[in-house]
């Protein structure tokens, strides 16, 4: 009996694509199993945690080596100058009016996520799997769906802004290809952004 994976298969990565793009803030989780025990910790656990909760600790790529025996077997070689790096616990939040009546940026606040900014970090795309730095257009426009508003966002090209202010009214957006591509390029051209 074939046995098969359940989830999400790590291998493959969303690229946000045309037909559904979300806008998705970049934000740093708070996680330590120890002051948050199962994720039912008190409220503002992350502020007394003396654990760093916004950070985990990573092998360094490359650092690991692998011999291959003569049975084909692979096994991993005990390397005690390993190199370890401090990275984010990045999380990406969704904020559109549909998710969470567009509250889920609050939530996680309340959770004890910070902004990137708020650690020292550049802010990042609010693309969906866009980890860009610094982006270049700032989209401050306010779009009301079902009672729910949010803004626009930051991105880091002008298409980008283009297809969110198109997806948050809710406007079908030309996909495929041949006159589709030339009607979506008239498309996005049209959109005011700012």
């Amino acid at each position: 009996m074939v046995e098969t994976k359940k989830g999400k298969d790590p291998g493959r990565v969303s690229t946000g694509g045309l037909n559904r793009p979300l806008k998705k803030v970049k934000m740093v989780q708070a996680r330590c199993n120890i002051c948050n025990p199962r994720g039912q910790g008190r409220q503002g656990w992350w502020d007394t945690c003396p654990h760093d909760p916004y950070f985990h600790v990573e092998e360094k790529p490359g650092t690991t080596q692998f011999k291959e025996l003569e049975d084909g077997t692979i096994v991993k070689l005990d390397k005690p100058e390993a190199e370890y790096v401090k990275v984010p616990n990045w999380k990406q939040i969704a904020d559109e009016p549909k998710v969470a009546s567009g509250r889920m940026v609050q939530i996680q606040r309340e959770r004890g996520s910070k902004f990137p900014q708020d650690l020292g970090y550049a802010p990042i795309c609010d693309y969906n799997n866009c980890w860009e730095t610094n982006p270049k257009v700032h989209a401050q426009k306010v779009v009301s769906v079902e009672g729910a508003s949010v803004v626009v966002g930051n991105y880091h090209t002008r298409d980008e802004a283009a297809i969110m202010t198109l997806r948050l009214n809710q406007t079908p957006i030309f996909i495929g290809v041949d006159e589709d591509i030339a009607r979506r390029r008239a498309q996005l051209d049209a959109v005011n952004v700012l």
